[in-house]
């Protein structure tokens, strides 16, 4: 099993290369549709990119199964073999479609290895700069070849989350008046991919993620945070991340570490 990490790292700048970076902001009219609403795309790179990857997993680990996003949004009953035994490949093929349609360098390409519901390795491949994350369980994560420990900024006037814009509105508004005194430094990349990345990197300190936490964008990024020390939870109960137990709009937090997960929550409630 060691060998898959680098296997499958070479198979996603693989087929990134040729199938993904061939076509950013070269993209023609029939080239991109809309899947349920106007921001939910989908276009040729991700369809044959996803294709290209699931051949390859397929050969690296023969008698696994494969589920992409797309092939999900076709068919998503597939979603219940990630309760089976037997090792499940999670990839998504353009992490931040809406940016790539729109020529914006913001993207990235997911893969997870998944069985008995728990996440057992993850990438990240940002194709722009070629950086990968990678990790498995209980070997610590790796954002090109280096060792990741997440921490939070050295001041706290500093810190930097991501959410999404209603809440950050919403928590600026509640700044102005007085009702909470945090920092109301925000980003969003609308992109989960390069979001957990830059969680590893110490670039961000925190995220939060709502709607119904599909495995293709949380998977690979939340087992990369643990991996590193952070903390990857929802914010009733504070459970941890799984794949299983996805589409129940609850919310997702990670922070750098648990002290700051705990004093986050309150703001999220």
């Amino acid at each position: 099993m060691d060998s898959l990490i680098p296997a499958v790292e070479d198979l996603l700048r693989h087929v990134a290369d040729q199938e993904i970076m061939t076509r950013f902001g070269r993209l023609h009219e029939g080239d991109v549709r809309k899947k349920t609403h106007q921001g939910d795309l989908v276009t040729v790179a991700d369809i044959e990119a996803e294709n290209r990857i699931r051949e390859g997993l397929l050969r690296l680990l023969p008698g696994s199964v494969v589920i992409g996003e797309e092939a999900c949004y076709d068919n998503p009953e597939i979603l219940e073999q990630l309760k089976a035994d037997r090792p499940v490949w999670m990839i998504d093929p353009v992490d931040g479609t809406r940016n790539f349609a729109q020529g914006k360098p913001c993207f990235a390409v997911m893969c997870a290895l998944i069985q008995g519901g728990a996440t057992r390795m993850g990438w990240i491949l940002d194709p722009i700069s070629g950086t990968c994350a990678v990790a498995e369980v209980g070997q610590g994560a790796y954002v090109a070849g280096q060792k990741m420990t997440m921490r939070g900024p050295d001041d706290p006037q500093h810190l930097l989350g991501s959410v999404g814009e209603s809440i950050q509105t919403r928590l600026k508004n509640r700044r102005a008046k007085g009702e909470i005194d945090w920092p109301g430094n925000f980003v969003r990349y609308h992109c989960c991919g390069r979001e957990y990345m830059d969680l590893l990197l110490g670039k961000i300190h925190y995220a939060l993620y709502g709607g119904k936490l599909m495995p293709w964008d949380h998977a690979a990024g939340t087992l990369l945070v643990t991996e590193a020390g952070g903390y990857a939870h929802t914010t009733d109960g504070k459970a941890p991340y799984s794949s299983i137990h996805h589409g129940h709009g609850e919310r997702l937090l990670i922070a750098s570490d648990e002290d700051l997960f705990d004093s986050l929550c309150p703001l999220f409630v």
